[in-house]
């Protein structure tokens, strides 16, 4: 990976694709509405001291045993070592010490600590603040639609020199929070980047399903080529209602293997609030088409 020109926010957003993909919760996860105690403060560190010197370690990990020591030190402290490691994940500089950093967040950071995240949305640090948008968006919580909004806003007024990971950040944890004003960056997203985006892409936009959700995303497709069909579909998916099967159900015929997927897919989160099949062999595909279709009469 070449560090020369590349800023820490679009490190944290190498590491994010790399490593989200098997920390975030799958779509599927997010229907059980399981009752979340949230923090309303960082627990304080057993010893403070001992924690700075360990996230010191983790960033020089002058030997891989050095960094390893560290990382599990780290991870033991849990929720009391996130706004420490935030900090300094905001500031570092060497690739190799924020990758690191970034796995231990990931270990530490979960659906308990989202209002003290949204904290951080604010901070002077566009790599903090990105990290923290992007985290907190896995856990849908829509006491934070006010925060997101604020934060997608600001980078919206920055126009073209907006950092496209803060705005994409932004809009993913507006949508978990239940806001849209986000959609068009997700739309964006999900038709160019959703091998590595797609996971939470669908997770976070989950609570926006309904006819406004519906009816946008379908107005996507009109006139729009194979691709922009295929988005589409995707984001129904997640936020589609059962009105929309109509619209998904012509796909199923295409002879076009993309195409077809992503309806089948469409149709199991529509339906039965299912999570997507990836890699389906042609033959299964259209087998599942057809039972899809005898579902729908």
């Amino acid at each position: 990976m070449i560090w020369n020109g590349i800023t820490a926010v679009a490190l944290a957003a190498v590491c994010a694709s790399q490593l989200h993909a098997s920390q975030a919760p799958a779509p599927a996860a997010e229907k059980s509405k399981v009752q979340v105690d949230r923090l309303t403060a960082w627990p304080k560190p057993a010893d403070k001291s001992t924690l700075i010197v360990d996230i010191e370690r983790l960033c020089k990990a002058r030997t891989p045993e050095m960094g390893t020591q560290a990382h599990d030190a780290l991870k033991a402290c849990a929720a009391s070592a996130v706004p420490f490691l935030l900090e300094r994940y905001g500031k570092e500089r060497d690739k190799d010490a924020i990758e690191r950093l970034h796995e231990v967040l990931l270990e530490t950071t979960d659906a308990t600590q989202t209002r003290l995240l949204a904290k951080h949305f604010t901070s002077k640090s566009a790599a903090e603040r990105t990290f923290a948008l992007w985290r907190a968006a896995a856990f849908p919580d829509p006491e934070l639609a006010a925060p997101a909004n604020a934060a997608l806003e600001t980078v919206k007024k920055q126009g073209e020199k907006a950092d496209p990971d803060e705005s994409y950040s932004a809009a993913l944890c507006a949508a978990s929070a239940g806001s849209s004003q986000g959609m068009e960056i997700l739309w964006a997203a999900a038709f160019k980047q959703w091998d590595s985006r797609g996971v939470e892409i669908r997770t976070a936009i989950e609570p926006l399903r309904g006819p406004e959700a519906t009816q946008w995303a379908i107005e996507k497709a009109n006139g729009g080529a194979l691709k922009e069909k295929v988005a589409v579909l995707r984001l129904l998916a997640g936020c589609g209602d059962k009105s929309s099967t109509s619209f998904v159900r012509p796909f199923l015929d295409e002879s076009d293997n993309t195409l077809r997927v992503a309806a089948v897919n469409a149709l199991r989160g529509i339906v039965d609030g299912d999570p997507p099949l990836e890699q389906l062999p042609v033959f299964e595909v259209i087998e599942m088409a057809k039972q899809w279709k005898l579902k729908l009469i």
